[in-house]
C-alpha cells in the first residue's frame, strides 16, 4: 500500500478527484450557522398562587411540584425558590444524557407537573413550563404600529405572521413578546345594579351559566351514541350584552346590557411591551433547526413576511431587527478571505526559501485537506459555524508545519 500510488499515478489523481468531489459537494449542501447549537439541559417552571405567603407556596406547590420531578431519575438537580404568590423551580438534566432524547425528557417533566396540578388549592395558576431559553434567534422582525393603533388588532395580526412563520421549513421555534393580551371588561353601573339588587357574583354567575361550552349530556341508543349540545356560546359582544340576568313573573327581562358597560381592548397594565425607533411595536423571533443554512432559511423566511405584509391594515409595517445569515455570510468570508491571504503568504515565503516545488506541495496540500475536511464535517453532521471555522483554520496551520517538515528531509538529501 506505501508504495501502491508511487507505482499507480492513476489511482492518485482518482482519489484527488473524489476527494474533491466530494469537497465540493459537501460545501454546497453543509450546514451554516453562526454559532453552535447549544443542546439545553435546563429549564424553569414558573407558579403563581396570588396571595399566598411563602409558606403556603412552599407547602402546597413547589413540595408537590418537586415530589413529582424527583421520579424522573434522569434529573441531576432540582432547586426551588418560594416567594409571596409564586413559585420558581429550575430544572437540570444529567450532562450524559443523549440530545436525541432531551425532548422526550422534557415531555415526562411536563407529565409530572400536570400530576401535581391535579393536587393544586383553588386559585393556583397554570404553570409556565420554560425549557427553549438555550441559544439564540435567528432572525427577529418588529411589527410596529402607529399611535392610537388597537393593540389587540396588531396582536391578532402578530400572531397571523406567527403561524406563517412556523410553516417555513427548518423553523424550531416562534415566539412573540410585547404582544397585548386582550380582555372583555364588563363595568357594572353600580346605581342601577344595586335597585335591581344585583351583585358582581350574581352578574358573574349568570355568564358563566349563559356560555354553553360544553357538552349538556348524551343520548345512547343500541345503534347510536349522540353527544348533546346547547348553542348560544359567547362569541361576540352582542351575544354578551344579551345575556339575561333576571326575569319576572311579568315576563319582563333584565339583560346584562342594561345594567353594564362591555368593551374589548388590551389587559391594563400591560404585561410586557416593546419600542423599535420609539414606535410601540411586537417583536417576532424565530430560531433555527439544527444542522440547516442559515442563508437558505432567511430566505424562505423573508419571503413568508413579505407575503403577510401584503395584507396588513393601513399603518402596520414590519421591519427587520436582526438578520443572523448576514453576520455568518460575513464571517465565513472573512476567514476565506483570511485563509487565502494565510495560504498565499506561506506559499510565497516556501518559494522563496525553500524553492517552487516545495511551494507547490503546499499550495496543493491546503485546498485538498480543506475540502476533505469540509466532507468529512458533512459526514459527521457538523455545520460551519465559529467553533468549527477556527478548529479547522488551527488544523490547517499544523498540517502546513508538517508539510515543511516532511519537506525538509528529501530537500537535504
Amino acid at each position: 500500500m506505501d508504495t501502491l500510488f508511487f507505482r499507480q499515478p492513476r489511482l492518485v489523481m482518482l482519489a484527488l478527484l473524489v476527494i474533491l468531489s466530494a469537497g465540493l459537494s459537501a460545501l454546497v449542501s453543509i450546514g451554516r450557522q453562526e454559532d453552535p447549537t447549544i443542546t439545553n439541559i435546563f429549564a424553569t417552571i414558573t407558579t403563581v398562587f396570588p396571595g399566598a405567603d411563602p409558606a403556603r407556596v412552599e407547602a402546597l406547590v413547589t413540595a408537590k411540584i418537586e415530589t413529582e420531578l424527583r421520579t424522573i431519575p434522569e434529573i441531576a438537580e432540582v432547586s426551588s425558590t418560594s416567594a409571596t404568590g409564586i413559585s420558581i423551580i429550575s430544572v437540570e438534566l444529567i450532562e450524559t444524557v443523549p440530545p436525541e432524547t432531551i425532548s422526550q425528557l422534557w415531555a415526562l417533566v411536563r407529565d409530572a407537573v400536570s400530576d401535581a396540578q391535579r393536587e393544586f388549592p383553588a386559585g393556583v395558576l397554570e404553570p409556565d413550563f420554560d425549557s427553549d431559553g438555550a441559544g439564540g434567534y435567528a432572525a427577529i422582525f418588529a411589527l410596529t404600529m402607529p399611535e392610537g393603533f388597537s393593540p389587540t388588532r396588531a396582536a391578532r395580526e402578530a400572531e397571523a405572521l406567527t403561524d406563517r412563520l412556523r410553516r417555513v421549513p427548518g423553523t424550531s421555534l416562534v415566539d412573540l413578546y410585547g404582544l397585548a393580551e386582550e380582555e372583555v371588561l364588563v363595568t357594572l353601573d353600580p346605581d342601577r345594579a344595586a335597585a335591581l339588587g344585583l351583585t358582581a357574583d350574581a352578574v358573574s354567575a349568570a355568564i358563566r351559566a349563559a356560555d354553553a361550552k360544553v357538552q349538556a349530556g348524551r343520548l345512547r341508543g343500541d345503534e347510536t351514541d349522540l353527544v348533546l349540545g346547547i348553542t348560544g356560546e359567547i362569541t361576540s359582544l352582542d351575544r354578551l350584552r344579551a345575556v339575561v340576568l333576571r326575569e319576572d313573573a311579568d315576563g319582563r327581562v333584565t339583560l346584562l346590557g342594561d345594567v353594564a358597560r362591555i368593551t374589548r381592548g388590551p389587559r391594563l397594565p400591560l404585561a410586557e411591551a416593546a419600542l423599535f425607533q420609539g414606535r410601540p411595536a411586537i417583536l417576532i423571533s424565530a430560531k433555527l433547526s439544527e444542522g440547516l443554512q442559515v442563508d437558505r432559511w432567511m430566505g424562505d423566511i423573508h419571503s413568508a413576511v413579505a407575503a403577510q405584509a401584503e395584507a396588513l391594515p393601513w399603518g402596520l409595517s414590519i421591519a427587520p431587527v436582526f438578520d443572523q445569515s448576514r453576520y455568518t455570510s460575513e464571517r465565513l468570508a472573512e476567514v476565506g478571505l483570511n485563509m487565502a491571504m494565510g495560504v498565499l503568504l506561506v506559499v510565497a515565503v516556501l518559494f522563496v526559501t525553500l524553492g517552487w516545488r516545495a511551494a507547490l506541495i503546499v499550495a496543493m496540500v491546503l485546498p485538498v485537506v480543506s475540502l476533505a475536511s469540509v466532507a468529512t464535517l458533512n459526514a459527521l453532521s457538523v455545520p460551519i459555524h465559529q467553533m468549527s471555522v477556527t478548529g479547522l483554520i488551527v488544523a490547517l496551520g499544523l498540517l502546513v508545519d508538517a508539510a515543511i517538515v516532511l519537506w525538509l528531509p528529501s530537500v537535504i538529501l
